[in-house]
């Protein structure tokens, strides 16, 4: 499956003059080679300088999805230098079944160079994949802590004994449930493995950032001293997405569920684009409608809130309006029309700002708990 989110430049250079495949044995060797040319070429007397906050180990199934987050390791390394391992399985390589390609990505200063980032690419035939672990063990930096972005569209439990390996050399996981191909089953294997882990590491999704302007809008305007009653009375919620979101549409849902202290009672798939849960709250019956739009981007596109009463309705109904806008839509709302900046993150931008959390995130692993119980009640 192709990777559905927009890739992003940035304007740091990549010294590519010298990138070559080798051969594992030799990565080191050719990472002091780079060093070597570069500070011979660039220095001009200036100083050349190596930043390294952390380890960054990737993986991912092709080489397809290799080179479009190839195009977004500039942009994070920017932000949070890094020494990048790159792990690419299922690779097509003239001969032997595993090699390596190595580089490094610089910038320029008003007092020299710095070099932020150190690439290792390492390309294994489906026969060689379980070798990939021990490969980004043996190159990783001492005493830094080390993050594995799991950016295989295949959800990590699946992956087996290559997963669970390259998640023991980490201090920080990173996935993403943008297009999983059944995202009932995904979710409840990934939230069960998130579970699993206790306080041994700091497990984070994507889609928890990339939902974050929504929890944030919809935590402000149903507050109960903007909203009184909204929230105790509430009785159904629409929600429209585009291809690929549904399973962050479902962390959204685990969200308010957990929040508001929600029971899952029921869930089932209406068709191939609608599903629908039940809910039970202490006051009431919540039901939750889900559909997919037969096109556009992987985002939330409308969430309408009802809580109308026999004699009073209540509702509002945010929609998408661009990449930068969220609105009230006046004719599905009882609330009076308004627009709310909300700019749509880049994946980059969310890889580089989470590489600077150590810390686990409470309010994302209670969305996880009720995530699971959706998956728990839901039928196909």
């Amino acid at each position: 499956m192709a990777d559905v989110m927009i890739a992003y430049s940035s304007p740091n250079k990549m010294l590519t003059a010298q990138t070559k495949r080798i051969s594992i044995s030799d990565i080191d060797l050719a990472i002091r080679r780079l060093w070597s040319n570069f500070h011979q070429d660039v220095s001009g007397g200036h100083t050349v300088m190596r930043a390294c906050m952390s380890n960054l180990i990737i993986y991912c199934d092709n080489k397809d999805q290799a080179e479009y987050v190839g195009n977004e390791i500039s942009a994070i390394v920017d932000i949070h230098p890094a020494r990048v391992l790159l792990l690419i399985g299922n690779g097509q390589l003239k001969k032997g079944s595993i090699e390596s390609l190595v580089s490094i990505y610089y910038t320029e200063l008003n007092e020299g160079w710095q070099v932020c980032a150190e690439r290792i690419d390492v390309i294994a035939k489906a026969e060689a994949v379980d070798r990939l672990p021990s490969v980004a063990r043996a190159h990783l930096v001492g005493d830094l802590p080390t993050t594995l972005w799991w950016a295989s569209r295949q959800p990590a439990p699946e992956a087996g004994e290559l997963f669970f390996q390259l998640a023991e050399l980490a201090n920080q996981i990173i996935y993403d449930n943008m297009g999983w191909a059944n995202p009932a089953k995904a979710v409840a294997s990934m939230t069960r493995w998130v579970a699993a882990q206790q306080d041994s590491q700091v497990v984070h999704n994507l889609a928890w950032r990339r939902i974050a302007s929504w929890r944030k809008l919809i935590s402000q305007v149903l507050d109960p001293q903007t909203a009184p009653g909204a929230l105790d009375s509430l009785s159904l919620i629409e929600i429209e997405h585009g291809p690929h979101a549904l399973a962050m549409t479902w962390l959204l849902v685990g969200w308010l569920a957990s929040r508001l202290q929600w029971k899952a009672i029921d869930g089932k798939k209406l068709s191939d684009s609608e599903l629908v849960w039940r809910f039970q709250s202490k006051q009431k019956e919540i039901k939750v409608h889900v559909k997919r739009l037969p096109e556009g981007e992987p985002l939330l596109y409308q969430v309408l809130f009802d809580w109308s009463q026999a004699d009073q309705p209540g509702r509002i109904c945010f929609e998408r309006l661009d990449h930068d806008r969220i609105g009230i839509v006046e004719s599905l709302s009882t609330v009076p029309s308004r627009v709310f900046s909300s700019t749509i993150p880049i994946r980059s931008t969310l890889i580089s700002a989470q590489l600077a959390q150590r810390n686990r995130d409470k309010l994302f692993e209670d969305a996880l708990k009720a995530s699971q119980a959706m998956s728990a009640v839901f039928q196909k």
